[in-house]
C-alpha cells in the first residue's frame, strides 16, 4: 500500500487488521499502528517495528539462525547451568 496523496491513508496494522497505520518502519518497510512501533531513544535512530527493534538490539536473530533456533525442541537446546 502507498500513501494516498489526497486522503493520507498509509492503510491498516501489519499486526492488527483494524487499527490504521501511523508509520512504516525502516527495516521491513510494512506498515504499522502505534502500539507495533517502538520509538526511537534519539532523533538520528529510525523508526522500527517491535520485531525488527529486537533484531537491531540483539536479542533476536534475524533470518536461518532464528529459524534454527525455533525449530529445536528442549532436549536439543543447550542447558544452562547455574552453578
Amino acid at each position: 500500500m502507498k500513501l494516498s496523496d489526497t486522503t493520507g491513508f498509509l492503510g491498516t496494522c501489519n499486526k492488527h487488521y483494524a487499527e490504521r497505520a501511523v508509520a512504516q518502519c525502516h527495516d521491513c518497510q510494512r506498515f504499522w499502528c502505534a502500539d507495533c512501533l517502538v520509538p526511537p531513544v534519539s532523533k538520528s535512530q529510525p523508526l522500527r517495528c517491535v520485531e525488527c527493534s529486537l533484531v537491531a538490539g540483539g536479542v533476536r536473530a534475524k533470518g536461518p539462525r532464528r529459524q534454527r533456533a525455533t525449530q529445536m525442541n528442549r532436549s536439543q537446546k543447550k542447558p544452562i547451568g547455574f552453578l
